[in-house]
This record gives C-alpha cells, sequence and structure tokens, in this order.
C-alpha cells in the first residue's frame, strides 16, 4: 500500500513563523521560554510589542502550569509564535485538564476582594486584540493575537 504525502493547505493570511516550541510545563522553564520568544521578535515587525508579549506569554503560561496540570505531575506546553500582516500570533498548546466549562474568566477582577484569581486574564485580555480557546480532543489550545503598530 502506498501512502501519499499531501501538503499542508495554505495559511489564511501571509504569516512568518518565527518560533514552535515544545518544553515541559513547569515554572522553571518560563524565564527559558520568555527569552526564546523575545529573541525570536529581534528585527521583525513585532519587535517593539516585546513587553506585551513577555506579560502575556508568562500569564498564560503560568495559567498552564498552575490549572491544566495540577495533581496530574508532569506536562508540556507547545508554543507557536508568528507574525502576520497586522498582528503577532501566539499559539499555546497543552495537554492538561480542559477549562472549566470551556470558558475563560470575563470581565475586571474586583481589587477590593484580595484574590488571586481573575488578574491574568484580565490582563491577557487588556493586552490582546484577539483571545480564543478551545479544546479538540485532549488538547487545550490558546490563540493570542496583538495588534501590530501601524507604520
Amino acid at each position: 500500500m502506498m501512502t501519499r504525502i499531501r501538503s499542508l493547505p495554505p495559511s489564511r493570511t501571509e504569516a512568518s513563523h518565527l518560533l514552535a516550541l515544545c518544553l515541559p510545563a513547569l515554572d522553571v522553564v518560563t524565564p527559558h521560554l520568555l527569552r526564546r520568544v523575545d529573541h525570536a521578535l529581534d528585527g521583525t515587525p513585532a519587535a517593539s510589542l516585546r513587553d506585551d508579549t513577555q506579560i502575556v506569554l508568562a500569564e498564560a503560561i503560568n495559567n498552564v502550569v498552575e490549572h491544566a496540570y495540577t495533581g496530574s505531575g508532569f506536562g508540556a506546553v507547545a508554543v507557536s509564535v508568528s507574525v502576520l500582516a497586522t498582528a503577532l500570533e501566539i499559539t499555546l498548546t497543552d495537554w492538561g485538564r480542559p477549562v472549566p466549562d470551556l470558558a475563560l474568566c470575563e470581565g475586571r477582577p474586583d481589587p477590593t476582594l484580595l484574590s488571586e484569581g481573575g488578574y491574568g486574564w484580565f490582563l491577557i485580555r487588556s493586552l490582546t486584540s484577539e483571545t480564543q480557546h478551545v479544546r479538540v480532543g485532549a488538547e487545550n489550545r490558546l490563540l493570542m493575537r496583538i495588534d501590530l503598530p501601524m507604520a
């Protein structure tokens, strides 16, 4: 039996793929991952988005580490970074627990309640132009886009 290899369909938008990594979902790995992404942004139209990218990624990865793999031991997180015509696109994939009710925290947290929850998602939503989460089989996929500055 002969297996045919098919090419991937063309991307929906012109993109420059900068980085793809799959690393252990551990707090100690996060700084390494952030440095790798920061370095990948060098010389790209997204270089000016470094600070926002670092905050968004740190918060999203922290959520994976703290929630997706709690109680299940070791896990992994895959990170893909691309520059599109008008935005920086970051996709995180993990194979941990699904997000409860498949819903991300909405709205602004109440600072008078002094709770820790919700601030990360508030920061992520504030710094991105688009945030989507889907569960596909055993995978959590989080897509985040940050608009490129207008020239």
